[in-house]
């Protein structure tokens, strides 16, 4: 079967100046604190996963543009 493919594009405005919010998008102890344990990179292409008690998600980075674009797909089970 046709598979669909969507997307989701999330913006906020943060009374933060963007090299930290990149920070804690991009480093990945940073990333550690708010979402999961991984092994990402900001580099166009990276595979990297994220990691929790449950289990694993495989991920690859999309697009880098610092302190403007990042964007990363990821695959688990039935969520891509």
């Amino acid at each position: 079967t046709e598979t669909e493919t969507r997307a989701v594009i999330v913006e906020r405005e943060v009374a933060f100046p963007p090299e930290k919010i990149w920070r804690a998008l991009t480093q990945s102890h940073l990333i550690e604190e708010w979402l999961m344990k991984n092994d990402f990179k900001p580099d166009e292409g990276h595979r990297f996963n994220l990691s929790a008690d449950w289990g694993t998600v495989d991920c690859q980075v999309q697009a880098v543009e610092p302190n403007k674009t990042l964007s990363y797909t990821w695959d688990t089970k039935d969520l891509r």
